[in-house]
């Protein structure tokens, strides 16, 4: 049930930057690995090839988490735990990804 009105944005936070990265999407049935792709992609054609290769390896080699749970590289944006926000009036529903390296959970 898709909406004309609805925007899909991915905010991808990393341990080595404190400015995310968001990425807008346009079918909510994309893949965690496609979204990714296509974030490294926009990041090179972007003229930031550091950025774009920084991504990727910490896309390759760190854990996915989304809203503390770890999230398997083949789930789905709308299988995921999103917070959705009217802009103006534009739907906005977003999905936040954490990019960590290793977890140690408890109290």
């Amino acid at each position: 049930m898709a909406d004309e009105n609805t925007n899909y944005v991915v905010k991808i936070n990393t341990a080595l930057s404190n400015k995310p990265f968001f990425v807008k999407i346009t079918d909510p049935n994309m893949t965690i690995s496609r979204i990714f792709s296509e974030a490294i992609s926009t990041l090179r054609n972007m003229g930031k090839p550091l950025e774009s290769d920084q991504l990727n390896q910490l896309y390759q080699h760190h854990q996915i988490f989304n809203s503390g749970k770890t999230v398997q590289k083949g789930e789905l944006f709308k299988d995921l735990s999103k917070t959705t926000q009217t802009v103006n009036t534009q739907n906005v529903t977003m999905v936040e990804l954490d990019l960590v390296s290793s977890h140690s959970g408890g109290n």
